[in-house]
């Protein structure tokens, strides 16, 4: 199932429906005809949907799909060209179930949709969430719009995640001059974000009550791999952290790099 859309219910659904139905799906951004077609052309998927509307190719299915697939998303191709990542159930409901558990997550959580669901990150924090049965606001409002702090509020959101980009908005659209007494976790990955900013957002929070968790990952592993624990994110603003619960990490030799702890991390 190839499904392009963006942060509302018809798409949840559909991506939901897929998942409970063993569909897989390569999700991808809506509002670009040009890209659908490209995708439809390389990978010809069976079903295309798009806006809420199913458009079914051709009865059942043209391929041999290996029986744990479960998702295809793309990777910008840090370590080559710009490829589809293949993603299992397991994958998928392992990665969620870690980071619910090292941010805590509960049923009174609740996120609000700050980044793009066809974006590793931010289908990781609809995953997290869902897995532990808490909630999620679906919005495609910008933190500089008046309007989505006001539905912050109205739905009392607890749950904030960000890249870099998202917090230099934060940092110019008065975020730090207000508490926000529902806030409990804000997050950030995505890429590093400079050491100073860590710091400031880290002591913002220690003084308006709520946690910063630095994290870092890879769409090749679902999402997160790391995360940062708050009490260390001020003092520690360079470190990606510790592995998520199950996971591990080794520093591989890589010629004409002999220092100590230098390597490629695996």
């Amino acid at each position: 199932v190839l499904l392009a859309g963006c942060n509302d219910v018809d798409t949840l659904v559909a991506y939901l429906g897929a998942l409970t139905g063993r569909h897989p799906v390569i999700l991808v951004p809506g509002g670009n005809a040009e890209h659908l077609r490209a995708l439809e052309t390389a990978y010809d998927p069976d079903v295309v949907v798009t806006g809420g509307d199913l458009h079914e190719r051709r009865p059942g299915t043209a391929h041999d799909l290996h029986p744990d697939l479960a998702l295809l998303l793309s990777t910008s191709g840090s370590t080559g060209s710009p490829k589809l990542v293949r993603l299992s159930t397991d994958n998928l409901a392992a990665n969620a179930a870690s980071i619910a558990q090292y941010l805590a997550l509960t049923p009174a959580d609740r996120a609000a949709t700050t980044l793009p669901l066809h974006y590793c990150y931010g289908l990781s924090v609809l995953h997290s969430h869902l897995a532990v049965g808490a909630s999620v606001v679906l919005t495609d409002l910008s933190v500089v719009d008046a309007c989505f702090w006001e539905l912050f509020e109205r739905t009392g959101v607890t749950g904030l995640a960000g890249v870099p980009h998202t917090f230099d908005l934060l940092a110019a659209s008065g975020f730090e001059d207000r508490d926000r007494p529902t806030l409990r976790t804000v997050t950030q990955a995505g890429g590093r974000m400079p050491p100073d900013r860590v710091v400031r957002f880290a002591e913002l929070g220690q003084r308006r009550g709520w946690d910063l968790v630095v994290m870092y990952g890879q769409t090749e592993a679902t999402a997160r791999m790391a995360y940062l624990p708050p009490r260390l994110a001020a003092s520690r603003p360079t470190a990606v952290g510790v592995p998520v619960p199950g996971g591990a990490f080794r520093l591989a030799p890589v010629e004409g790099y002999d220092e100590p702890g230098v390597g490629e991390l695996v």
